[in-house]
Order: C-alpha cells, then structure tokens, then sequence
C-alpha cells in the first residue's frame, strides 16, 4: 500500500460542508484512524467538531484511478488555525505527524507530503520568514523520515481571501503565496498547485466543498 501525509490548517483539514457535494466512496482509499487503515470516510481529519469536505478524497479518487491494483492510505494531521512556527521540528503537531508517518510505514510506502496552510501567516508581515521556515519544515520530514526526494506538495492560498467575512484577516496572502511558489520552484521534488478561482464558505475563509473537490484534482 502507498501513503500519502496531510499537513497544514483548516484548508487542509476541511471545512466544506459534508452534504453539498457528492460523496467519495471507494474501498482502494484508506485512512489512517485509531492505529488502523480503514476505509476512507469524510471527513477525513477530525482536528475541530466543524470538520467536513477537504481536498484530500478527490486527491486520493484521482491518484487510486490512474494507478490500478493499488491502495492509498492518507494519514490526516492537519489542524486548524495553526501558523508555521507550530509546525517547527520540536512541536507537538511535527512530533505527531511524525509518529503517524511512521506507524504507517510498518505497512506502507510514503509517496508523499500535502501541505496547505498560510492563512494564519498572512498577515502583520510574518510573510517575510515564511519561505525560509517552510523549507526548513520540509527538510525536517525528508531527514526525520530518511526519504531526501520525498515529492512535497504546496497548495497555494484562495484568492478569495482578504475580500470578506473572516477573510479579511488574510491580508497578505499574495505575499505567502510568492513564498509558497518560490519555495516550490527552489526546492527539489517539490510542486506547487493553483488556488485560482477558487470560492469560499460564508466565512470568507474557508474553501467551500465545491473548490475543495477541485483543489484535490489539481494536487493530483
């Protein structure tokens, strides 16, 4: 089996609403629950009681339907509101993604890494250390985990953001999303995917379900 780790806030995690897309059913895709690989159920992270729609199950349908006789486990650690610096290498959200990872290991094969997550960095110019932090971060997973060409997937903020609702916090998501495109072109084995056109919950913060499913198809 293959698996694949999803780091990063709330985008990552998901708080699209369950019951306005479609469901996502397939006994190919797994998730990592409670030390076992079970079958993949939305939401897939359980990090805040608003959990719903992230991008990861349209990810894993894309992924698990272009690679036949093959099984995708995901291993949720995202959690919601977080900035960069929670994610260093002696933090408690690092340390137990880490753990996860290696749990998974013992019965699968890392292909790997999911992160979105920026938000809480987008404003009062903390964008100016964001680069050099993320590509420590990244560093961190491919030493801790001794797989140096681990592929790293950069999602790209909404440009929804900074308009509306809780949005409007996100001031300086362009500049996080310059950073998030530099790292990507600067570090090797590592991506980065659009957040064009994509649209948000009420909140003005949140991708909605809708842009959630279409996000995880570009991560793809």
């Amino acid at each position: 089996m293959k698996s694949i780790l999803l780091i990063g806030q709330s985008n990552m995690a998901g708080r699209g609403f369950i019951d306005s897309v479609s469901p996502i059913i397939d006994e190919r895709i797994k998730v990592l629950k409670n030390g076992r690989w079970q079958m993949m159920a939305e939401p897939i992270h359980g990090d805040r009681s608003v959990a719903g729609i992230g991008h990861a199950a349209s990810f894993a349908k894309m992924w698990i339907d272009a690679h036949p006789g093959e099984t995708l486990g995901l291993i949720p650690c995202a959690d919601g509101g977080t900035e960069i610096d929670e994610w260093s290498k002696d933090g408690v959200l690092t340390r137990h993604a880490l753990m996860e990872t290696r749990f998974a290991l013992e019965t699968s094969e890392l292909i790997g890494i999911l992160w979105h997550q920026g938000e809480s960095d987008s404003s009062g110019g903390k964008y100016r250390t964001y680069a050099s932090k993320l590509q420590q971060l990244i560093e961190v997973y491919r030493s801790e985990l001794a797989l140096p060409q681990l592929p790293f997937i950069i999602g790209e903020l909404g440009d929804y953001l900074g308009k509306s609702g809780f949005g409007l916090s996100a001031n300086e998501y362009s500049q996080i999303n310059q950073c998030l495109r530099d790292v990507a072109n600067d570090v090797e084995h590592c991506y980065y995917v659009t957040g064009s056109g994509l649209q948000a919950n009420p909140d003005g913060i949140h991708i909605d379900a809708a842009s959630q499913r279409l996000l995880g198809m570009r991560y793809d």
